[in-house]
């Protein structure tokens, strides 16, 4: 059954912090906030605002670091002893700032945010006193002292189920429980992870390109292109995060979405008079960085855009998933083929 909003007088107080704290542009903080601890399967990983890091054990994560799966898992342990055990396909971003509170005593306390775009974790606080938030793009819960499991359903909606205590607050519905596993197939529709792995792949072409170029294979401006690209597709994964949280039950939620919106749409024009001058410079824009024997995905200009599945399409998918089990199949494999995913 749903959970009903519980917004204390306490979280109302703080509510202008956390406005600056979610609407302020994107930055990155130079000490790492938590280790990836253990890894399996497809893992990809996003730090310091770039594609294509290489996940290993004891890897440091920063603020808004994204550590995504597909059919793979992998556990994130926080300073503070704080676990974060995200499953198969999901994609998950942390965040984390430290604030000083108290109009007579300033006291140290770290407010951390992690976002669920997909998929499922299972959550236990650390030792220290942290003010811990779990978002979604419908929901928003604050937790202290808690264990647990969020995730989300092919449908979009947010479950929670605690093992120890139970949320601070919650702004938006929650379905207490856990919700079923959305298969691969489907969850590779979902826009932000499809946005993912694109620019992940960007990451990767661009560099091969480089090393060709140090190997005196292609010009410069192949180079130059596939930077392009690169910063095109991961401006596209940011413009599908920030359409992702315009229905946050959080105004501040969706007003530092917006913000994330306008910063990637000119992100997007920037990257694509990039690509034009190295076109112009020389650059092959057919040239194909992978062979039979060397494979991969190659991303062209304007791929991610044509590629694009609506947010509503994959609802309606996962609609359909939810409620006829005997489609289940059928579902995601006629969308699957139909979007032409690059995974085989």
């Amino acid at each position: 059954m749903p959970l009903q909003p519980k917004i204390p007088h306490l979280f109302l107080s703080l509510l202008p912090s956390l406005i600056i704290f979610f609407c302020t542009p994107m930055a990155f903080a130079d000490s790492a906030i938590a280790k990836l601890t253990r890894f399996s399967g497809t893992v990809l990983i996003k730090s310091h605002g770039a594609w294509g890091v290489e996940p290993q054990m004891n890897l440091p994560l920063y603020a808004q670091d994204k550590v995504v799966t597909r059919v793979g898992s992998a556990t994130i342990t926080f300073n503070d002893g704080a676990t974060l055990k995200i499953q198969n396909n999901s994609n998950v971003l942390i965040d984390e700032r430290e604030t000083e509170k108290g109009l007579t005593t300033k006291i140290k306390t770290i407010e951390r945010r992690v976002l669920l775009f997909l998929g499922k974790l299972m959550f236990k606080t650390g030792k220290k006193k942290v003010e811990t938030r779990f978002e979604t793009s419908t929901a928003v819960i604050g937790i202290r002292g808690t264990a647990g499991i969020l995730s989300i359903s092919a449908e979009g909606k947010t479950y929670i189920k605690f093992t120890e205590g139970a949320a601070a607050y919650t702004i938006g519905q929650f379905i207490e429980g856990v919700a079923i596993d959305v298969p691969v197939k489907m969850a590779d529709l979902n826009p932000v992870q499809r946005a993912t792995f694109v620019a992940n792949a960007a990451a990767d072409q661009l560099k091969r390109t480089e090393a060709k170029f140090t190997a005196g294979l292609v010009p410069q401006s192949q180079v130059a292109l596939a930077r392009g690209i690169a910063d095109e597709v991961s401006a596209w994964e940011l413009l599908a995060h920030g359409e992702s949280l315009l229905e946050s039950p959080d105004a501040a939620v969706v007003e530092g979405a917006r913000r994330q919106i306008r910063d990637a749409r000119k992100a997007i024009e920037d990257a694509k008079k990039a690509q034009q001058e190295a076109i112009q410079d020389g650059a092959d824009p057919e040239f194909k960085i992978f062979t039979p024997d060397d494979p991969g995905f190659d991303v062209t200009p304007g791929q991610t855009e044509k590629d694009t599945v609506s947010k509503s399409s994959y609802h309606r998918a996962g609609t359909e998933f939810a409620e006829n089990s005997l489609l289940n199949n059928l579902c995601y494999v006629i969308f699957y083929h139909k979007m032409s995913f690059f995974f085989s």
